[in-house]
């Protein structure tokens, strides 16, 4: 990927994450007023320990792609320019997102096969990890460990490469 500046690159992490993040939210929104209104009937009769299982796994999986995807972050001082750092910040946040994302479509599918309101407040789970780690420029530049120049430029948005138009 190419990003000129550092708004480029934040609104393109920020555009896949939404994009993300809509598509479930709407599914568990709509089953979770079905459920609570009674006009849904569970495909499954689940037991309270099948309930129990389902939502700590996922909320498990959930902190454990959260806390790797902040310490593969602090990692990425390894590489000598900002280029490098970006997309691989970039290819790793995509990773965690769309990991975030099978997630919910499971907590999702979840809500509707077993109609239990647990789901929802796994899903509500996975969004409050998702908005712990969403980036900023500030956080970016902490994460990117950048210096004078290269921060202030980083930190105003201004463009960061010559060879990019």
């Amino acid at each position: 990927m190419k990003f000129s500046d550092s708004q480029v690159f934040v609104n393109k992490l920020n555009n896949l994450f939404n994009m993300l993040i809509a598509i479930p939210l709407l599914l568990v929104g709509f089953g979770y007023l079905e459920i609570s209104s009674g006009s849904w009937t569970a495909l499954m009769e689940p037991t309270n320990g099948i309930v129990i299982g389902l939502g700590a796994g996922i909320a498990i999986m959930i902190s454990y792609l959260s806390f790797r995807f902040k310490n593969e972050s602090r990692n990425l001082v390894i590489f000598e320019n900002l280029k490098l750092k970006m997309n691989s910040y970039y290819r790793l946040a995509t990773f965690y997102y769309w990991s975030a994302f099978a997630l919910a479509c499971m907590s999702t599918a979840l809500l509707y096969l077993f109609a239990h309101p647990a789901f929802a407040i796994v899903y509500a789970f996975i969004l409050f990890w998702l908005s712990v780690f969403r980036p900023t420029i500030k956080s970016l530049a902490d994460i990117f460990a950048l210096e004078d120049e290269e921060k202030r430029k980083f930190l105003n948005k201004e463009p960061l490469f010559e060879d990019i138009v």
